[in-house]
């Protein structure tokens, strides 16, 4: 059986290099020529176009960090799908949405092939060991027919019916990493304020209830060490959160913990943070912290009304974006006024850019229902 696996990043390349260590024939292709020679010193094949691999292949793997670059690899003009030969099985381990995944799915019955979302966790050490959490939806017996390769790349698999649904379980996960994530840096930078030896907090907390795995990778391998490379990168956990209340909007399901993470980490990626490894959250609360304290302002931003019907359209958008706002710490007040003219909202935030910055997100803006006018208060005597 001959295999392919496109995407020979951090993840995709230990798991390449497993399946060809279970004994399949493995044709490896990455955007960087360097990863393919690195798969290639590993006794991997390299050399094929998508439309080569989608025409001669049995099976094929794709594991990609974002939405956008699965899409182009299954249905850009040189796709997967445009060459797929009859009964060709296609794989993808992205973390995408359940919509792209039934989507795909779709378009491969079409063309005569089989799809299957199959999403994995367990991190860049579980891709190494082989040791892989792998949800699969899509159907039974092509989940069966590929379980071999599945088995080379991780221990637990798991069909979880209908496509789309290892999707909506691997989103679900990443919900609680990201929350679990953000209570680990919330923990151990208060551990720190109050002085605190970590490695013993760590000791205890591990053998108590507030114990996770998210807690013993993140302060093992990384808050101990005092390194953040990824690993699994910031970045990449918040396109994930993105996706997981996209869903979670589509259910309307409320997640209040996990928008305030959302909104947290959407934040640590516009400072910078982005590149760090995921538990590098506790980098970010630091500095968090020293802003706080340091450079903290209010303002105050009156939206007068431009279009009476737009804001009432956009009026449940507009309090959704401040109940985010509110739970990342950022807003202190907001109202309407009684004569129907506008609304005030009273932010806290390190600038006046900063303010504007995320003025321009509000659906009122955005949608054209509202103006609005900063004003920076020198004294908000509810702080006092």
């Amino acid at each position: 059986m001959k295999i392919g696996f496109i995407g020979l990043g951090n993840m995709g390349l230990p798991m390449a290099i497993n399946i060809k260590k279970a004994g399949f024939e493995v044709y490896g292709k990455n955007r960087s020529a360097g990863k393919e020679e690195e798969f290639k010193a590993q006794g991997g094949k390299t050399g094929l176009t998508l439309s080569e691999m989608a025409s001669q292949l049995d099976i094929i793997v794709t594991c990609l960090p974002m939405p956008a670059d699965v899409e182009e690899v299954y249905t850009g003009e040189e796709g997967l799908l445009n060459s797929a030969k009859k009964g060709l099985i296609l794989i993808d381990c992205s973390t995408v949405s359940p919509g792209l995944s039934r989507n795909l799915y779709e378009q491969a019955m079409k063309a005569g092939a089989e799809f299957l979302d199959a999403p994995v966790s367990g991190g860049t050490t579980g891709a190494a060991a082989g040791t892989l959490s792998i949800m699969v939806g899509g159907r039974e017996p092509i989940f069966q027919k590929a379980k071999p390769v599945l088995e080379a790349m991780g221990k637990q698999i798991y069909f979880v019916g209908d496509s789309g649904n290892g999707t909506v379980v691997k989103l679900i996960n990443q919900l609680m990493v990201g929350i679990h994530s953000q209570a680990v840096a919330e923990a151990y930078a208060l551990s720190r304020s109050a002085g605190l030896d970590n490695e013993m907090l760590f000791s205890i907390l591990n053998n108590s209830f507030a114990q996770s795995r998210i807690m013993e990778r993140h302060y093992s391998q990384f808050i101990a060490k005092d390194t953040f490379l990824p690993g699994f990168a910031m970045k990449l956990l918040a396109k994930d959160m993105n996706l997981a209340m996209e869903l979670a909007d589509s259910s309307s399901i409320s997640l209040d913990a996990a928008a305030s993470v959302q909104t947290l980490l959407k934040r640590a990626v516009q400072n910078g943070f982005g590149d760090l490894d995921m538990s590098g959250l506790y980098q970010y609360q630091l500095d968090r912290e020293g802003e706080n304290k340091e450079k903290l302002k209010h303002f105050a931003v009156f939206l007068p009304m431009l279009d009476a019907d737009k804001s009432v359209q956009y009026r449940a958008e507009h309090l959704r974006f401040l109940d985010e706002r509110r739970a990342a710490g950022m807003l202190h007040a907001n109202g309407r006024f009684a004569d129907g003219s506008g609304g005030l909202v009273i932010y806290r935030t390190s600038s006046y850019e900063e303010t504007e910055n995320w003025v321009k997100q509000d659906p009122y803006i955005v949608k054209g229902a509202r103006n609005y006018e900063i004003h920076e208060w020198d004294i908000v005597l509810a702080d006092r």
